[in-house]
């Protein structure tokens, strides 16, 4: 009898810890290898033009070309966080803009853009990311990495970015039971954007369409990209996005 309460009370823990696991230590998955393009196909706007692998980064773009990659697998519509670096070597317009989905929509997220200090979210309300609610302005230095982290829940898109510290070094990933809110709690205050959705008609400009679901691009720019990867948030990280405090252009002022 007394085995027998053993080992339903080990079952029991092992069922918690299971569950705690699953709830609250989504792992981080790598979407770039450093060597190869596996599971992305390069953009057709210029065929003779291709992105190419250069010491563990993607590069984009050449002279005044367009270019861009986009993710060929599986991808997450909604509850998702996504983390990249990315820098620029030359030109004046967005260097490592994303487009994701959200929900059953695309947006993008564009980096210094409208000749070089222009980051926010195209298109809210038809609106461009220079002309809506998430319009702001950074002076991104050419040849300098930065760490951009991108969360999407159904109620709520947030983007925050900074530089990394010591040039050549990844900023190291966040540890896999780490709460994407803390990690926005820590970088209030860097240049931030924090979309409520209520009311808001998400979508994409046709020339990024070809992007979607997830893809990178630039325009006019020679951007380098590396070390992408995402995870699926945590039911406890989604909760906790959810309490935060809206504050649409926290750390921009």
């Amino acid at each position: 009898m007394v085995v027998l309460i053993t080992l339903m009370f080990l079952m029991h823990q092992v069922d918690t810890w299971t569950c705690k696991t699953s709830l609250n230590e989504q792992k981080w998955i790598p979407l770039f290898n450093g060597k190869t393009l596996d599971g992305w196909a390069v953009s057709n706007f210029e065929a003779d033009r291709k992105a190419e692998i250069r010491d563990g980064c993607i590069i984009l773009g050449r002279d005044d070309l367009a270019m861009g990659i986009k993710y060929i697998k599986p991808f997450p519509k909604s509850d998702y966080e996504i983390m990249y670096q990315a820098k620029r070597m030359k030109g004046y317009n967005f260097f490592g803009a994303i487009t994701f989905p959200v929900k059953e929509s695309f947006c993008s997220f564009i980096n210094g853009g409208w000749n070089g200090t222009v980051f926010g979210l195209s298109s809210i309300n038809d609106y461009d990311a220079s002309e809506n609610e998430t319009t702001a302005f950074y002076d991104f230095t050419d040849s300098q990495w930065y760490q951009f982290h991108l969360c999407v829940v159904d109620d709520r898109i947030l983007v925050w970015f900074y530089p990394v510290v010591e040039e050549g070094k990844n900023i190291e990933a966040a540890e896999e039971n780490t709460q994407a809110v803390s990690e926005i709690q820590k970088e209030t205050e860097k240049p931030k954007i924090d979309l409520l959705l209520e009311n808001k008609r998400i979508s994409n400009r046709i020339d990024v369409e070809y992007f979607q679901p997830l893809g990178f691009s630039t325009w006019y720019t020679e951007g380098h990209i590396r070390d992408i990867k995402y995870r699926k948030l945590s039911l406890k990280d989604i909760e906790n996005i959810q309490q935060q405090p809206w504050n649409a252009r926290a750390g921009m002022e």
